[in-house]
């Protein structure tokens, strides 16, 4: 009975991953969208405007002192891409050498954001490995056709690390979430940016109290614009899991906080994105993050509710089953076919590749995926951008001798 029992359930997970009829076609060849074999190509961002075809990346230049961030844009749908375009300087640092720390960390060192017409950049930098962090934000007004120098603003200015910064925007706001270390160990906080980023700074918001390390950042506007989440990797006796905030009132109201994960396995390295779906299917979030379970790290997957407010309920799923690390998870959601897209990393092949999950029907069911990267060398740290019918999943991948960034679409 128990091998009859472990059949059916071997046949199941095959039967999930391999389903033709919701299986996504990453078969297309990928595009080195980066092309620079004097510095490394790292930790790439890609977003999109839901609907259309405009998909853009960003990603770090590092010659292994300094580091810069680059930027490429397609109009096509990925079938043609800008030359790489340097948005920062190479001088002072974006990425964190820490020793002891994964390496997944730098994962959350910059990010980008979508919100037609503007793109919002944040990210970390230093002078030098002896000056701490401090976070920086820029904006282009015109889909990334220019980047004025005015529309730079330094949000942090301390004596201490200010790390991991995420943004989003919606109707007018620019919602950042950083840590900082200012109070004695790394803490959450919270700025809203107004006109768009243009407006300044008019929400300064400390949001943690904890004696714990509190890391890793992730925030996710509702479609309104009224919700603010921002979920995140918590220190809280005797592992690190995963909690939440739950901010009202266009992120300047009050807030509730959740503990998402409980037990003695670590949870972290999150990611967060809102349902744009019409109402009533717009109150729904997704958080995708690691877990080290059963001894190696896979990757878990929640469906809240109710915007995250007070009696909301939760769909968790497992979505890797596999005895190697699976890291570096990113996800998106799809308006056009209410749609989760969910890239991650891999080292089952024997090398880190890049892998895929899709969830349908306002993810809430049974996931497909597959493999997208088949690169000899490794093949990492991928973000994921749907778009309609489309998605489009980003990484760093070093086959060629150096790491570039590769892009590939799937349908």
């Amino acid at each position: 009975m128990l091998k009859k029992l472990s059949l059916l359930l071997l046949l199941l997970c095959f039967v999930l991953f391999f389903t033709p009829s919701v299986q996504a076609d990453f078969s297309t060849p990928s595009k080195n969208i980066s092309n620079t074999p004097s510095t490394s190509s790292l930790y790439p961002k890609v977003a999109s405007i839901n609907g259309t075809d405009n998909v853009f990346a960003v990603w770090m230049e590092s010659d292994g002192t300094n580091d810069a961030l680059y930027f490429s844009k397609s109009t096509d749908g990925g079938t043609t891409w800008t030359a790489a375009d340097a948005l920062t300087s190479m001088t002072g640092q974006i990425q964190d050498p820490r020793e002891g720390y994964d390496e997944g960390i730098n994962d959350y060192t910059f990010a980008i954001w979508v919100d037609n017409p503007y793109i919002h950049v944040v990210f970390q930098w230093r002078s030098d490995d002896t000056d701490d962090f401090e976070i920086w934000y820029f904006k282009s007004d015109d889909l990334g056709a220019t980047w004025p120098i005015e529309n730079w603003l330094r949000l942090t200015n301390n004596s201490t690390d200010s790390h991991f910064p995420d943004v989003a925007a919606r109707g007018g706001y620019v919602h950042v979430a950083y840590t900082d270390d200012w109070p004695g160990n790394e803490e959450l906080f919270y700025k809203r940016l107004t006109s768009n980023g243009s407006g300044g700074v008019d929400q300064n918001r400390r949001l943690t109290y904890s004696s714990g390390l509190t890391c890793y950042p992730r925030v996710a506007v509702s479609l309104s614009g009224i919700t603010v989440n921002i979920v995140y990797e918590d220190y809280t006796n005797p592992t690190y899991q995963i909690l939440f905030k739950h901010i009202y009132d266009y992120g300047a109201g009050t807030f509730q906080t959740y503990n998402l994960t409980s037990g003695s396995n670590w949870n972290g390295l999150p990611d967060i994105v809102f349902s744009t779906a019409a109402a009533p299917d717009d109150d729904y979030f997704y958080i995708v993050y690691n877990t080290l379970y059963p001894g190696q790290r896979d990757i878990m997957y929640k469906r809240m509710d109710s915007w995250g407010q007070v009696g909301f309920s939760t769909y968790t799923a497992r979505l890797t089953y596999s005895t190697t690390d699976s890291r570096s998870n990113s996800i998106d959601f799809d308006n056009i076919n209410n749609t989760i897209h969910i890239s991650y990393d891999d080292d089952w092949p024997g090398d880190y590749d890049v892998m895929y999950r899709k969830l349908t029907n306002f993810g809430g069911a049974g996931f497909s995926g597959q493999r997208v990267s088949w690169g000899t060398g490794e093949s990492s740290h991928s973000g994921i951008a749907a778009s309609g019918n489309s998605a489009y999943i980003v990484w760093s991948d070093d086959t060629s001798g150096n790491f570039e960034i590769y892009v590939k679409k799937g349908y």
